[in-house]
């Protein structure tokens, strides 16, 4: 299996009647877009997530939190929902580290920000900012390899999805129409310098990284992170 490395229209795809839960949607994109931004200290890396879900997924996370079915989203209902979900998924990072130099480092959810939820209507565009951090990263002067399985930037959105199929009927067809959207923006430290990436390219001279476009389908959540497509960058701290 291979990434597509290529941005591609998502055709209009027509929404059928959710039987269990009553509403109709029209047609509209069903689309996951991630915007990540990773920033790398000498000490640690933190990575910051700014995330839209846009058709039948966004209610359907809505239909999670609502615990009592009023659809009115409480603050006490998204704590604990979202509270139950950053414990879930650091969880499972812990099995998926990213690789530094040939070491393995972690990644952990730190705090999620939602504001917009209590006001929003249940059939909204789902909107949410994730910020993890990579601790006990070790960096001297020198060159460095990053690398990175996609799939672990994806995997907080197949976290809601994978949520969804369990807790509220969320099925196979409805996640086959998703498509999946990746920006990733990596910047360095005062005196790191990048000096490849593949794929993406070198922005602003060396000092960042752009990654983007990047569509995936739904074949590569079983595939074994050894085959799996990599993320590599490498830079220099001088």
């Amino acid at each position: 299996m291979r990434f597509k490395i290529f941005i591609i229209l998502l055709s209009l795809l027509p929404f059928s009647f959710l039987q269990a839960h009553g509403y109709v949607f029209s047609k509209a994109n069903d689309e996951m877009r991630d915007d990540i931004r990773i920033d790398v200290y000498p000490g640690y890396m933190t990575i910051m997530y700014q995330s839209i879900y846009l058709g039948q997924l966004a209610p359907h996370i809505r239909l999670m939190i609502d615990t009592n079915g009023d659809e009115q989203l409480t603050k006490a209902e998204i704590d604990t929902f979202f509270a139950g979900y950053k414990n879930s998924l650091n969880k499972l990072l812990e099995t998926m580290p990213i690789d530094l130099d040939g070491k393995p480092a972690h990644v952990r959810l730190v705090n999620i920000f939602a504001n917009t939820l209590e006001t929003d209507s249940l059939l909204a565009p789902f909107r949410i900012q994730m910020l993890f951090s990579v601790d006990a990263v070790e960096i001297q002067q020198g060159e460095h390899e990053l690398v990175i399985d996609p799939k672990i930037l994806f995997e907080n959105g197949s976290f809601f999805i994978d949520m969804a199929k369990r807790r509220v009927e969320f099925s196979e067809k409805q996640v086959k129409a998703i498509g999946r959207f990746l920006q990733v923006s990596v910047y360095g430290s005062d005196g790191m310098h990048f000096i490849s990436t593949y794929p993406g390219r070198l922005k602003k001279g060396d000092k960042m990284v752009f990654i983007y476009g990047v569509f995936y389908d739904d074949t590569i959540l079983g595939i074994d992170s050894s085959q799996a497509y990599k993320f590599r960058i490498k830079f220099k701290v001088s």
